[in-house]
């Protein structure tokens, strides 16, 4: 788990009596102000690698109440979301997508949770390779480890090229996700989800990092990718609960030495 700055804790803006170390875990977060800081570090980390495109993009964790989501707010690039820029979604509110703030997407977020209860985060970016990817005929080959992520695939949602504004629509994206970690929106993106906002954040960066290995090769000769039967062995090997910690610790070590750290 990543430790919050001093100057964070000296602030007392987090208060976390289960976590008295002032520690930021990526585990479903326990309190609201957990839920906030989830989503500004990931959305900071997506930032960095690769994933800001204007002041779009959307990050979600599934708050203490499952019935809360917890999503980025409009208005802020990824690279400078705060906590104070999240906003609260009700799920048992047929209408709560609208709620004052939200990105006009935000039911993409709302309709996987409610079509998904292992689903504790969900990222919508347009990442510059897997949005290639969205806008041809091919899919993701398995070329590299970064692509035994995806062992049960990758799916595509080609009903409109238009933004998702609607309930119909979300659920369209859910169907077209099915029970993977991600699905590549045609000429528009991409959704990542993940139990929780490590796993989430981990399918965000390693589907672009995946495609972006497929653009290299193709230019560099014929495919050999892994093997089919090997694809359900290698893939628990790799990508393993305990490598998460890791993964996210270091990713919120790096935004606590950047010049303007988030806590």
């Amino acid at each position: 788990m990543a430790r919050l700055s001093p100057d964070r804790e000296k602030r007392g803006a987090v208060k976390n009596p289960e976590r008295p170390d002032g520690t930021l875990a990526g585990l479903p977060p326990k309190n609201p102000d957990e839920a906030r800081l989830q989503v500004a570090a990931a959305c900071r980390i997506l930032a960095a690698h690769g994933h800001e495109d204007l002041t779009l993009g959307h990050v979600s964790v599934r708050g203490p109440d499952p019935r809360d989501v917890y999503i980025k707010g409009k208005g802020k690039a990824l690279g400078e979301v705060g906590p104070d820029d999240v906003v609260v979604v009700r799920l048992d509110e047929p209408d709560g997508y609208r709620v004052a703030g939200t990105h006009l997407e935000t039911v993409m977020h709302t309709e996987t949770y409610r079509a998904r209860a292992d689903v504790g985060a969900a990222i919508h970016t347009h990442p510059f390779f897997a949005t290639a990817l969205g806008a041809t005929a091919s899919s993701l080959e398995y070329l590299s480890h970064d692509a035994l992520l995806f062992n049960d695939g990758v799916g595509l949602y080609d009903a409109t090229a238009g933004l998702i504004t609607t309930p119909e629509e979300g659920r369209a994206v859910v169907d077209a996700l099915g029970q993977r970690r991600a699905v590549l929106l045609q000429n528009h993106g991409m959704l990542a989800v993940g139990r929780d906002i490590r796993w989430a954040t981990l399918a965000a960066l390693t589907l672009e990092r995946a495609v972006r290995v497929q653009v290299l090769a193709s230019a560099l000769g014929k495919f050999t990718p892994i093997p089919e039967d090997e694809l359900d062995v290698l893939s628990p090997v790799k990508y393993q609960e305990p490598f998460l910690d890791e993964y996210w610790s270091a990713w919120v070590r790096r935004l606590e030495s950047a010049p303007e750290p988030l806590w």
